[in-house]
């Protein structure tokens, strides 16, 4: 995956410096300690993104809206609006994939292999997103979500392409969140099926009760 991903209106960079005081460090903490999404100190955060990246091998990405200002670059790129993430999700899908669809043929039920999906082994990631509440509402998390899965595509094109593994995503969603929901739609994903819980799911910024509609599409 490329450390950085350019929009038209966005820069996207990938944040993987945790050294104490980096500027990645501090840009994951302003994600996770806006108010509306969680309250984590500074030590906190750094000690979350190390778990993010050791843990779940994610690849988070601050995003930034571009300014007639700014220079576009990792030491200038904007006004910081939120990230988009690709996290390993090695526990298994919250439930389990459709079968792969073939864009050239219109077909489901068998993967352009021809061979059974169920026989496949699958490459597992879960995309988050979250933007501050002054920049949601304007399209931000549709163009960063897709640019990212797209680079994504082409970062596992050659994997892909021996037809020995599939590569799929899947997205976690709560019953009162009907804008995360569009979201997803418009990045291509399709509705899996509701995932029933016993105790409360943390989605959103927020304990959930038990539940939430799960979304997935393959790349």
């Amino acid at each position: 995956m490329n450390p950085i991903i350019e929009t038209p209106r966005l820069l996207l960079i990938r944040l993987t410096d945790t050294t104490e005081g980096s500027q990645h460090v501090q840009w994951f903490h302003e994600n996770w300690s806006d108010g509306e999404v969680t309250g984590w100190s500074l030590a906190e955060s750094r000690e979350w993104m190390l778990e993010h990246r050791c843990k779940y091998d994610n690849w988070f990405y601050a995003c930034f809206v571009k300014t007639p200002d700014s220079k576009v670059t990792e030491l200038d790129p904007g006004e910081h609006a939120g990230s988009v993430s690709l996290r390993l999700q090695a526990s298994g899908p919250a439930l389990p994939p459709p079968p792969s669809f073939d864009p050239d043929s219109g077909r489901e039920g068998l993967h352009p292999s021809t061979a059974s999906p169920a026989n496949i082994p699958i490459d597992l990631r879960a995309i988050g997103y979250a933007f501050f509440a002054q920049h949601r509402g304007k399209g931000y998390a549709t163009e960063a979500g897709k640019a990212m899965l797209a680079e994504y595509a082409r970062s596992v094109a050659e994997e892909k392409a021996k037809g020995e593994r599939l590569f799929y995503v899947e997205a976690g969603v709560d019953k009162d969140n009907p804008e995360s929901q569009h979201v997803l739609k418009k990045l291509g994903f399709k509705e899996v099926g509701w995932k029933e819980e016993k105790e409360p799911v943390f989605l959103n910024g927020q304990w959930r009760d038990p539940g939430y509609w799960v979304y997935g599409q393959y790349v």
